[in-house]
């Protein structure tokens, strides 16, 4: 743990903030200034463009989430269980359609969720008040992100572009290492690392991408440039494997001519220098020796094979490359190919988890109804406080592939924060008499905490803590301290967030592995329906939702078992199989009778099989492909001719790996 300067300036400028809105709060005599001194650190992050991005959100989904509760509470107070079916369908609708967004969006929805909660569940005691209550919530939230906005703009403000293009740069600076080691002669055993670090890093990149438009700078590049430049990155995740794979399978054989040999250590040298060759020259270099292959041996299939994936890897590099320029240098004109990807993005769509989504959120009801009965069964005066606790829990870690060590954290972290809270209620804030010695009595704790919360580290274990201290003392111009109340309270928090672990734990936990075997069983079931039926239309949104799950994947590489690694590179060849499957699809009523018969046994083979393994199919399959092999073969000379065995080529390597080299003579015999 290392405090720099920048951690000390946000914990500063947090500190600022909080009692800038305090103030506000307080001068313009609002019930519950504690709101929006809140507010101000669950919106401050350590990055400009960041705050603004969460500052809009959440106001939004505040107005939104209020404008709710003003509906229901009137219709239904007399209705208690149905009042709090009611909230709890609202904050689980709102959290699946959140889940669903994956976009910034998202925290719209989520913030429309449990606002519902937070101002719903203890206005039902006096619900004549909901308006006034939704209001005064609206305005607590607007002073608290309007400040916290104002001041980390103001004071040192750190521009999210600019640290975008500096990554930007180290990341292509990765990428193309790995590219290089992956092409290298003989294996180098650091590669498959330097794929997991990629992966990571393109997550990162989303990250800081979904804040961008609320940046500072003034030159800064679009949401649509920087999801391409991901998309690019992603897809050179499969390409690359497919050519190191090829290289190696040529290496085994013994059977890597000197002039492809001498391509791929130019293609080497122009990843490593731009400026050595041209990307057209090396693409038609590709072409030009694909041709000259005679495709009657598996060697040589595997040659134009590995031509085919190596100019495909070339042209998506070098895509990337303009790409990154666009990026970084916004104001540079825009290259054709650049363009043309832009408007591809644009009708692209991407994974949804319907069933994990809908898990998420009957998780969260049940959460909420669980506390809800037990606050109506015991006429518990606090119990208003564990549903909305509740709510605020299962909605802040919904995203995660298991929630529960989260929200384990933050029960620990609110326990922790009980001791102190009542320190200050009980010894210190008595003895304040002036909103100056106010601001002192909390600058020790605050400065620390905001200190703390700007290290990645320590963020989910601080924000638990300040959130429970800025409940637990409820600061307002009326200050009363009321030990049976904030004993009642405290116990409140702790239950709620222990109803939330518990239905997450029952209903909705999975670790990465079982989120990685998720995603390669979606990808499975769009195979098998790819193969049964492919038009031009489902290939694109295929690859798109395919890309996407890649980089899903990547993401969770590092964190899962063997086992489960395998299961998640096996995913990368199933893309491959995908790109194979519809370069084979039929063109213009004209289809075969061997490529018709091995698409359907592919169907067959991803709509029955067991994704979960990475078992070899069954030698049905390989029959097939060495048939529809052996078909194409004795066609006339014919780039379709040539895509056909390329793909043929690549379905019977990514399939069967361990398979013995496919011979003519015996389809001849």
């Amino acid at each position: 743990m290392r405090i720099g300067v920048r951690q000390a300036v946000f914990s500063a400028n947090c500190f600022v903030a909080a009692m800038l809105a305090l103030f506000v709060s307080f001068r313009l005599g609002l019930d519950r200034p504690f709101w929006a001194m809140a507010t101000v650190y669950i919106t401050s992050q350590p990055l400009t463009g960041a705050v603004r991005s969460k500052a809009v959100f959440r106001l939004l989904g505040t107005i939104v989430g209020a404008s709710a509760t003003v509906v229901l509470i009137p219709l239904l107070v007399n209705a208690p269980i149905l009042l709090s079916l009611a909230l709890a369908l609202w904050v689980a609708g709102c959290q699946f359609v959140s889940l669903l967004d994956r976009t910034p969006r998202s925290y719209l929805f989520m913030l429309a969720g449990y606002t519902a909660a937070l101002v719903g569940f203890p206005s039902v005691t006096h619900p004549e008040a909901i308006f006034q209550v939704a209001v005064l919530r609206a305005q607590e939230i607007g002073i608290g992100v309007t400040c916290a906005a104002i001041v980390h703009a103001v004071v040192w403000p750190r521009s999210v572009t600019a640290l975008l293009r500096t990554r930007i740069q180290a990341v292509m600076g990765e990428a193309e290492s790995w590219i290089v080691d992956s092409l290298a002669p003989e294996p180098l055993a650091h590669t498959d690392a330097k794929r997991r670090r990629l992966a990571g890093d393109v997550t990162e990149l989303h990250v800081m991408a979904t804040h961008v438009p609320f940046d500072t700078d003034a030159q800064r590049p679009t949401t649509a440039v920087l999801a391409a430049l991901q998309d690019r990155l992603v897809l050179l995740v499969p390409l690359v494997s497919a050519v190191e794979d090829r290289i190696r399978s040529l290496s085994v054989l013994h059977a890597l001519p000197a002039p492809v040999a001498a391509l791929i250590d130019d293609v080497r040298r122009w990843v490593r220098e731009p400026d050595s060759a041209a990307p057209a020259a090396l693409v038609a270099r590709c072409a030009a020796l694909a041709a000259d292959e005679p495709m009657r041996s598996w060697g040589s299939l595997l040659i134009a094979n590995l031509l085919a994936r190596l100019g495909e890897l070339v042209v998506a590099l070098d895509t990337a490359r303009h790409v990154a320029v666009q990026a970084t240098a916004p104001d540079t004109p825009m290259p054709e190919p650049v363009r043309a990807l832009l408007r591809e993005r644009q009708r692209r769509p991407l994974h949804r988890d319907y069933a994990l989504a809908a898990l998420s959120a009957a998780a969260t009801a049940i959460a909420i109804l669980g506390c809800c009965v037990f606050w109506i069964v015991a006429a518990w005066p606090e119990g208003a406080v564990a549903a909305m606790i509740a709510a605020v829990v299962c909605c802040f870690f919904a995203t995660m592939d298991d929630p529960v060590p989260a929200q384990r954290g933050f029960l620990i972290w609110t326990a922790v924060s009980l001791p102190l809270t009542a320190l200050y209620l009980f010894a210190l804030l008595p003895l304040v008499h002036s909103f100056e010695m106010l601001a002192l009595v909390l600058a020790p704790m605050l400065l620390i905490a905001g200190a703390l919360l700007a290290l990645p580290h320590w963020y989910g274990r601080m924000m638990p803590m300040i959130i429970g201290i800025a409940g637990g003392l409820a600061l307002t111009n009326n200050f009363s301290a009321d030990a049976v109340g904030f004993f009642n309270g405290s116990i409140a928090q702790l239950v709620g967030v222990a109803a939330a672990i518990f239905a997450t734990r029952v209903f909705r936990s999975l670790g990465a592995g079982t989120a990685v075997r998720r995603l390669r069983r979606a990808g499975w079931r769009e195979l098998a329906d790819l193969a049964s039926g492919p038009s031009s239309l489902a290939i694109a949104s295929w690859k798109s939702r395919m890309l996407d799950r890649v980089g899903l994947l990547a993401a969770r590489v590092g964190d899962v078992d063997q086992a489960d690694r395998d299961v998640a590179m096996a995913t990368l060849r199933d893309l491959r199989v995908g790109v194979n499957v519809a370069q084979l699809a039929p063109g213009g009523g004209d289809d075969n009778a061997a490529l018709a018969a091995l698409r359907n046994e592919i169907a067959v083979h991803f709509r029955n099989g067991d994704p979960d393994t990475t078992a070899i199919p069954a030698s049905a399959l390989l029959a097939r492909i060495d048939a529809a092999i052996a078909s194409a073969i004795d066609l006339p000379a014919s780039e379709s001719r040539w895509n056909e065995l390329a793909a043929l080529t690549g379905l019977r390597r990514n399939f069967f790996p361990g398979a013995a080299p496919w011979e003519m003579r015996k389809e001849a015999a």
